[in-house]
């Protein structure tokens, strides 16, 4: 496997990889949130305890943190944006952090402040599992100015072992935040080319039939994508293929079908879908294109095989177009084959429409 970096992707292939990382840990996320919240709610029972009665001093500092716990809960049920959700989930920890300075200002013993700080860095370990290194490094850095501002109000006996506590603990868990993404890049990019390998013809880098999986429902055979758009379908077979491998060899042969797929993947739309089908026979599935124009493509592609050099010998396509409108795709294959089948009865090197009449 060929080493590859995060810094190399484009901005669209980063943001893939971290919205892929921060789905993977969504749920993990949410719940560490989750348990922050009810940690920091049960303080109050300590409060009291220091208090030595029911602690109305600090009710309301405790008890706030559950509005933006409330906002974050539904906005993570509609939101998917990894930039929205990470950002989010630290303004969260940050809310708690400050919630938590509050409450000491109004506690009469502050002696548990490094203790919590101990706490507050074993949440932002468990944060930084979904976010990208950056966040969790900026994140993270911000906790320092926490400190910083609620000194002026608290007034810290013991502010210069704060910041001596955190600091080591934001380059370890900093460097254990980088190591971690790097690890899930290796895993992302292992899967990822797994993936690509499942739905691509090795020989000719096309699409094979496990792309139909994406966007069709086997059960019923419809297109769970497209809804609403008339499909072409071109099927599209080498003439006298058995004869090049024969007479070249297969090697030649294979040649010939990467040739052909490198014509077809370069003549038709991006939103087209090239596919292996078997041996010589390609398919082409055309979302939003009508017969009429899925037969002006299908010739020109019939022209472009005819007058190109493949370096073997001449070759010629036979091309079966069909439509599809709704039902099974099947039915639409099978018309295209038809199709197929009668303009190699009748001279191949032609482009034959299917007629249902």
């Amino acid at each position: 496997m060929n080493k590859i970096s995060l810094k190399n992707l484009s901005r669209e292939e980063q943001f893939k990889f971290f919205q892929s990382k921060y789905d993977y840990y969504k749920s993990f996320n949410t719940r560490m949130i989750t348990v922050s919240v009810l940690a920091y709610l049960s303080f109050f029972v300590t409060d009291c305890s220091i208090f030595g009665h029911f602690a109305f001093e600090t009710l309301l500092s405790r008890a706030i943190v559950i509005v933006p716990f409330v906002i974050y809960l539904i906005l993570s049920k509609k939101v998917s944006d990894y930039r929205v959700m990470v950002t989010a989930s630290y303004l969260m920890i940050h809310i708690i952090i400050w919630c938590t300075d509050w409450a000491t200002y109004l506690l009469p013993d502050r002696q548990f402040a490094i203790p919590g700080m101990i706490i507050m860095n074993l949440i932002f370990v468990c944060a930084g599992f979904s976010a990208p290194f950056g966040y969790s490094l900026l994140a993270h850095m911000f906790l320092l100015a926490d400190i910083a501002v609620a000194d002026i109000f608290i007034q810290y006996e013991n502010v210069e072992m704060m910041y001596l506590f955190n600091l080591p603990c934001i380059f370890a868990v900093s460097a254990m935040h980088n190591m971690m993404q790097k690890v899930y890049f290796e895993h992302y990019f292992a899967k990822d080319q797994l993936r690509q390998l499942a739905v691509h013809d090795q020989l000719t880098e096309v699409y094979n039939r496990n792309k139909l999986k994406e966007f069709i429902n086997f059960e019923t055979g419809e297109f769970t994508k497209f809804s609403g758009l008339n499909i072409g379908f071109l099927l599209i077979d080498i003439d006298f293929f058995k004869k090049v491998n024969d007479k070249f060899g297969h090697e030649s042969g294979d040649k010939v079908l990467v040739w052909l797929a490198d014509i077809l993947k370069n003549m038709v739309r991006e939103t087209d879908y090239v596919i292996r089908w078997g041996g010589e026979e390609f398919l082409i599935i055309m979302p939003g294109c009508s017969v009429e124009n899925a037969a002006r493509i299908a010739e020109k592609l019939r022209e472009k095989v005819e007058t190109s050099d493949n370096g073997v010998c001449n070759s010629t396509i036979s091309i079966g177009v069909s439509q599809y409108t709704d039902g099974d795709y099947s039915v639409a294959v099978k018309n295209a084959d038809i199709a197929l089948y009668e303009a190699k009865n009748t001279g191949r090197n032609k482009v034959v429409v299917h007629n249902e009449d």
